[in-house]
């Protein structure tokens, strides 16, 4: 099945923006510096470029998350060391739960990434006919007068008492009048 360039385009972009972010994301929780702006765009980019080359077809959550766990161990270490005085926290070996947080992580995003790229072809089959078959077109706006016919008596006295809702009415209000 062959795809075209720009959904190709697409899907590298969404997974290069996803991989960074999360990575990024995690790197500021565990305590890092926030990356610069440029240091994020570089990043992004050449995330883009290497997820190009496999972005030819939808790939499975599974193979999904196993890119993403891999770019996430090659962006860690590149903002360990882009920031100065933290190359020394990557020890020798990370922690169980930082694995598993990297891992989970990677698993639900390589899932969302996965499905909503299907989601969003279904989304675009189901409403494209309807787009071309009925195309947008401003509707003029008219406005509606109201108006109240000037034969009904209006009664301008009623009393609390009048309203009570405690009990039946021992009269009512239109045998007062």
């Amino acid at each position: 099945m062959s795809t075209s360039s720009g959904a190709r385009r697409a899907r590298s972009v969404a997974f290069a923006v996803s991989a960074v972010g999360l990575t990024a994301g995690a790197h500021v929780t565990a305590g890092g510096e926030p990356p610069d702006v440029p240091q994020l765009l570089l990043l992004v980019a050449l995330a883009e470029g290497v997820s190009a080359r496999f972005a030819g077809r939808p790939r499975s959550p599974a193979a999904t998350a196993a890119a993403l766990l891999t770019t996430q161990v090659v962006l860690h270490f590149a903002f360990a060391f882009a920031t100065p005085g933290h190359g020394a926290h990557l020890g020798p070996t990370p922690s169980l739960a930082m694995l598993v947080a990297h891992g989970l992580a990677a698993a639900v995003l390589g899932a969302l990434l996965s499905h909503g790229e299907r989601l969003i072809a279904h989304v675009v089959r189901a409403l494209l006919p309807v787009a071309v078959l009925h195309p947008f077109r401003v509707v003029p706006v008219t406005r509606l007068l109201v108006v109240a016919p000037r034969d009904v008596p209006v009664r301008l006295g009623a009393s609390l008492h009048d309203i009570s809702g405690r009990g039946p009415p021992s009269t009512s209000l239109a045998a007062r009048t």
